[in-house]
C-alpha cells in the first residue's frame, strides 16, 4: 500500500481512488477501497478527509450491498473507522449510513 501518506499525496491519491471506485468497472473497487483504508488509518484527521472528498455517500454504496462481499466489508470498515475515530460523531456517522444503506437497498 502507500505505507505513510503525506498531506500532498493524499491531495492527489484520493481523488484518483475516488473515480476509480465510482467506475463501472468492478475490478477497480475493493483495490480503491483498500489503498482509501490505508490512507484513513494513516490519517487521524478522516473526519475531514470524509467531509472534503464527500466520502460518505460514496462508500455507502458499497454498505448497502446485500451480497456482503469485500467491498461491502472494506467501506464498512472505512466507515466505522472513521466513526470510532471521530468520538461523538459516531452516531451520526453510522445512523447516515445506515439509512443510506436502507434506502439503496428498497431501490
Amino acid at each position: 500500500m502507500f505505507g505513510s501518506t503525506t498531506g500532498a499525496d493524499v491531495t492527489t491519491i484520493i481523488p484518483h481512488l475516488i473515480e476509480d471506485i465510482e467506475s463501472d468497472n468492478a475490478n477497480l473497487h475493493a483495490p480503491s477501497l483498500r489503498q482509501l483504508l490505508e490512507i484513513i488509518l494513516d490519517n487521524r484527521e478522516s473526519k475531514d478527509l470524509s467531509l472534503k472528498y464527500k466520502l460518505m455517500p460514496l462508500l455507502n454504496k458499497f454498505a448497502g450491498n446485500i451480497e456482503k462481499n469485500e467491498e461491502f466489508v472494506l467501506s464498512t470498515t472505512i466507515l466505522h473507522v472513521i466513526g470510532v475515530r471521530n468520538g461523538s460523531d459516531d452516531n451520526t456517522i453510522l445512523a447516515g449510513a445506515a439509512i443510506d444503506s436502507i434506502i439503496h437497498s428498497l431501490f
